[in-house]
C-alpha cells in the first residue's frame, strides 16, 4: 500500500485585517458606540479582527468590562494593545500582547513621504483573495468578485465591476477616494469609516461613481461620474 505524500507545516508572511480600536479614556459609552458600528456595518463587524488600545489610565476593571463587551457582541478581539503596564492583564485574560514597537504610526509614514508609485493588479480578483497596497494608491483592471478583499493606503480605483469589499485611506488618510467603474459593494471604508450595501443611496448602484470623505461630518459623499 503506497502512503500518501505529506507536507511539513510552514510559516507564510500572508495578511489579514486586523483593526485597531482605540478607547480614549473620556468617550462616549464604548458598548452604545460598538453597538451602533455592528447596526451600521454588521458583516464587517462579525468578521474582523479587534486588537483593543485603552487609554494609559484606563483601569485593569474597566478594560475587563470592555472584553467583556466586546465578546457579548460577538467582536474577534485577538489582543490588547498601548501602554505596557496593561500586559500583564493581557496575559490574565489569555490575550495577545501587541506591541506598539511593532506599529508604524500614520504620521510617520507621512513625515517619511513614502509615498509610492501606484500598485496595479490586473483582475478578476476572487472570492477570497485579499489585496493590499501599503504606502500606495491601487489601481485594478477587472472585477473584484464578492467575498474579496480589495485595501490601500491610498486611493482605489476599480476599471470594472466591483462585488466585493473595498477599502481607502486604511491608514488613516481622509483624503482617499474610491472611484468604481461598475459599483455593487459588499462594503466598503475609507480612513476607518464603514458602508454597507444596504446603506448606499439610491441611484448609485451598479453606477460608475466616486466616493470622499466629509472630514467634518464623517459621512461619505458619492458622486457619479
Amino acid at each position: 500500500m503506497n502512503e500518501k505524500p505529506t507536507a511539513d507545516p510552514r510559516i507564510r508572511a500572508n495578511r489579514y485585517s486586523v483593526m485597531t480600536l482605540e478607547w480614549p479614556l473620556v468617550s462616549g459609552g464604548l458598548r452604545e458606540w460598538l453597538e451602533a458600528q455592528c447596526a451600521k456595518a454588521p458583516l464587517l463587524m462579525r468578521e474582523i479582527a479587534v486588537v483593543l488600545k485603552p487609554a494609559e489610565a484606563h483601569s485593569d476593571s474597566e478594560i475587563i468590562e470592555a472584553v467583556e463587551i466586546i465578546g457579548n457582541l460577538g467582536i474577534g478581539l485577538i489582543g490588547l494593545t498601548g501602554n505596557e503596564s496593561h500586559k500583564p492583564l493581557a496575559d490574565r485574560l489569555e490575550l495577545s500582547w501587541i506591541s506598539s514597537k511593532n506599529v508604524t504610526a500614520v504620521d510617520d509614514i507621512l513625515e517619511q513621504g513614502s509615498q509610492q508609485m501606484a500598485m496595479i493588479v490586473e483582475g478578476p480578483i476572487r472570492s477570497g483573495v485579499q489585496i493590499y497596497a501599503k504606502d500606495r494608491d491601487l489601481i485594478v483592471f477587472g472585477q473584484v468578485s464578492e467575498g474579496a478583499e480589495i485595501m490601500a493606503d491610498g486611493h482605489v480605483m476599480i476599471y470594472g465591476r466591483v462585488r466585493g469589499r473595498i477599502a481607502a485611506g486604511v491608514s488613516g488618510r481622509h483624503d482617499a477616494e474610491i472611484f468604481c467603474q461598475t459599483f455593487e459593494p459588499e462594503l466598503l471604508s475609507i480612513a476607518g469609516i464603514y458602508v454597507g450595501y444596504e446603506q448606499i443611496p439610491e441611484g448609485f448602484w451598479s453606477a460608475t461613481v466616486r466616493i470622499r470623505l466629509d472630514s467634518s461630518s464623517n459621512a461619505l459623499i458619492y458622486t457619479t461620474l
